[in-house]
């Protein structure tokens, strides 16, 4: 039913407003108190997923110190490649933007997101060409089976991760139920 409602400029604006200080408080409380000023010794999420996947894929592909050395630089070359085909599609085209699209416009939409996975095959073609150079072939054909295992296994700690909700404030923060 939504999808009959005419928004108009503003309310599209007021709206994205709306649900981007929604999830921004979420953001705050799902890290609990205490947790927004991390110190210097945690990591920041990012690197450790970057870290995990690295682990992950070397064990996978059984890949050889030689081959991490020359594959590593080569995978993290294509997937910056790949994020910017897809960040320059992003910018222009926001997610549901389609339910207020005119039929013209949905038009250019599918052209783009058609042409962005002809972009991206064309890259995943010349990295496999790259791969071939510094790993087995083998490996090179294992990889996209890796990246779902990744995947995967991301989702899934995530989601336990979850389940248990958030971890109980450090000893020595005191709470107003403290006093």
């Amino acid at each position: 039913m939504l999808a009959n409602v005419k928004i108009g400029k503003m309310g599209k604006g007021l709206l994205a407003l709306a649900l981007g200080v929604m999830i921004s408080l979420t953001g705050l409380k799902a890290q609990g108190p205490g947790q927004q000023g991390k110190g210097k010794k945690d990591k920041p999420k990012k690197e450790k997923i970057e870290e995990l996947r690295k682990k992950f894929y070397n064990e996978k592909l059984a890949l050889t110190e030689t081959e991490q050395k020359a594959f590593w630089p080569l995978y993290d070359e294509y997937k910056k490649k790949e994020k910017a085909l897809r960040d320059s599609f992003h910018a222009k085209y926001k997610p549901n933007d389609v339910v207020f699209m005119d039929d013209k416009k949905a038009e250019e939409f599918l052209n783009a997101s058609i042409k962005l996975r002809e972009d991206q095959t064309a890259l995943y073609k010349e990295y496999v060409e790259k791969f071939k150079k510094v790993i087995p072939v083998k490996k090179v054909a294992m990889l996209p089976l890796v990246e779902r295992e990744f995947k995967k296994e991301v989702m899934q700690r995530a989601k336990e991760h979850k389940k248990q909700g958030p971890p109980p404030p450090p000893p020595g923060d005191a709470t107003p139920d403290d006093e």
